[in-house]
């Protein structure tokens, strides 16, 4: 990263000053010996649509085509930063991180990679270049991200970048719909679940039906 061409100005503390300081669409954001990110660009639309096909819950969604176009202009829009992630040697599309709104006070962690990728470094190095990137771009020190509680790989993955476990929080279910949720499914609760309840300083039902927050400092 050539910090030269992005050089911080003065704070101004709102979404257009970050956008302003941050790289434009196809540009380089940060680059180490194994993986580069650029800043998400128009003709990497396929590219999304297909790791977003892979991450997918319901893969029925992406048969409609009012589906993904709502999905492409979300990865677009000014109050979001994606960075796409390449294979450094090979140039090879790997995925995506970035930050999913840049309005919060915190800023949110998103990153989904192909599964032929997976759990071959290219998430650690992707975050942690993007963190170092951005902390020194905008001074933003503080950050979150949100797992789920049987998403283990994630788990691991946001330890070894240093987050810590910072409670859970709702995502989907709220409410009456959550208290009913959880009680539906407290067959759940076995060992593993009340092991990660204790290191996130929480009762084992409140994690079914909620996330996991952790919280980054630079």
């Amino acid at each position: 990263m050539d910090k030269a061409l992005y050089k911080p100005k003065k704070r101004a503390g709102n979404m257009d000053f970050y956008k302003s300081i941050l790289p434009k669409r196809g540009e380089v954001l940060a680059k180490d010996n194994k993986v580069m990110l650029k800043a998400i660009s128009n003709k990497e639309y396929e590219n999304y649509m297909a790791v977003s096909y892979e991450c997918a819950i319901i893969k029925g969604f992406f048969k409609r085509k009012s589906f993904r176009k709502d999905l492409w202009e979300s990865f677009l829009e000014d109050t979001a930063a994606n960075y796409s992630i390449f294979d450094k040697a090979t140039g090879e599309y790997v995925g995506y991180c970035g930050i999913k709104n840049l309005n919060k006070k915190n800023w949110e962690l998103a990153i989904e990679l192909l599964k032929k990728y997976r759990n071959q470094g290219y998430g650690y190095h992707a975050l942690r270049l993007m963190l170092s990137a951005l902390t020194s771009l905008t001074g933003k020190r503080i950050y979150r991200s949100r797992v789920e509680p049987d998403n283990y790989a994630s788990q691991k993955l946001m330890k070894k970048i240093g987050a810590k476990p910072n409670g859970v929080s709702e995502l989907f279910i709220y409410g009456e719909d959550l208290q009913k949720f959880q009680e539906e499914n407290r067959d759940l609760i076995d060992r593993k679940l009340e092991r990660l309840a204790n290191e996130f300083g929480v009762e084992p039902i409140d994690l079914i039906g909620r996330v996991l927050e952790f919280r980054i400092e630079r």
